[in-house]
């Protein structure tokens, strides 16, 4: 948009130069017919009416050339830079480990079993019994009175005056909208294999008899595709308006006197009787068992593990490393400078003769 704004700002400027370049002469002339008077670029039959009747206008046709934008598409040449493909050749060295058997010597160390025998002692716990005299203590309950003082609660009865809130029912008329479902009867048609045919006479040879023929009648069934339409009753959802009561309730401040009960505390005292139990100390016999340990001896086997070497040959696959030189051909992308053709919006400023009517006030020299 603002590209079209610039193009048409010569095209502007033009037109207004030509129409000032038109309303010039006229000034001149109307200032010699009626000075006070100053002559805009009207049509002609207004442009020396301050004249008076006598005074009649007149025009003349007029040839103009403006400058007018022009889009026009031309043909440029232009350097671009394009990559072809070439193939080329290069040497890499290549190793490969090429595997080969060797026997070696080796020592092999490996364990061996061994049965041995061994005496140990060992010591056996026995359980024996004994008497012995334990001093133990007991509680002995006994009743003690005593004298505390206790917290009592009691209850006062006081009128409270209090705020509460009623929510009053008033019934109301609204208008909502409720789903209708509607049932709608489309065709569709779908596609149903038909099977038919027709009996078929032919001509065998018997298999009992070789020499001799018989007729034979088959059924060829022939199946094809038909089109048959069905209806289909399907629901369809609207919208419509109803009008319904509505329950609404209002809430309302109302005041009402409430007893309210309410605890008060006081001190009382009280007597009240306390079990306490006293230590006492008593003696009794009791047979205690002990643990008393006993040494025994006893004869063991074992395995030792005894360690062993011998000597054995074994086979390894050595790889050597060996260097080869190969050839590829692999492919390079290399720039070249090619000149293209390209097509190009330019916008161009054309000439054009257009035909303007401009007053001639040299008609008004009669006028006094």
């Amino acid at each position: 948009m603002f590209r079209r704004l610039m193009l048409m700002l010569p095209a502007v400027a033009l037109a207004l130069s030509v129409s000032m370049a038109e309303a010039r002469p006229c000034r001149r002339v109307v200032r010699r017919c009626c000075r006070p008077v100053v002559c805009r670029p009207q049509p002609c039959a207004q442009a020396c009416a301050p004249c008076g009747s006598a005074c009649e206008a007149q025009c003349e046709t007029v040839e103009r050339t403006v400058m007018v934008p022009e889009r026009v598409t031309e043909t440029r040449k232009v350097m671009v830079t394009e990559y072809k493909q070439e193939q080329r050749e290069r040497t890499y060295t290549v190793c490969k480990m090429v595997p080969h058997e060797e026997t070696r010597t080796r020592t092999v160390h490996y364990m061996e079993r061994e049965d041995r025998t061994k005496e140990e002692k060992y010591t056996v716990y026995e359980t024996a019994q004994e008497e012995q005299t334990q001093e133990y203590t007991v509680m002995v309950p006994h009743t003690e009175e005593r004298t505390g003082t206790r917290t009592v609660w009691d209850t006062v009865s006081e009128d409270v005056e209090q705020s509460y809130t009623v929510m009053v029912p008033h019934t109301e008329e609204r208008t909502v909208m409720r789903t209708v479902y509607d049932t709608v009867q489309e065709t569709h048609t779908r596609t149903v294999r038909r099977v038919s045919g027709q009996w078929v006479t032919r001509q065998i040879v018997d298999p009992c008899n070789p020499c001799c023929t018989r007729c034979v009648r088959r059924w060829c069934p022939q199946v094809c595709c038909v089109e048959v339409p069905y209806t289909v009753c399907k629901r369809v959802c609207r919208q419509e308006p109803c009008t319904v009561n509505v329950t609404v309730c209002t809430p309302e401040t109302r005041t009402r006197t409430v007893t309210v009960c309410k605890r008060v505390c006081r001190e009382e005292p009280y007597t009240y009787n306390v079990t306490v139990c006293k230590p006492e100390k008593k003696t009794r016999t009791v047979t205690v068992c002990k643990q008393v340990p006993v040494e025994k001896t006893r004869t063991c086997n074992y395995t030792v593990c005894v360690p062993k070497t011998r000597e054995e040959e074994y086979t390894v696959t050595v790889c050597e490393k060996v260097e080869e030189q190969k050839t590829e051909t692999y492919t390079v992308c290399v720039p070249v400078q090619v000149e293209k053709e390209i097509e190009v919006c330019v916008c161009k400023m054309v000439p054009k003769t257009i035909t303007v009517q401009v007053p001639a006030c040299g008609g008004c020299s009669s006028c006094k």
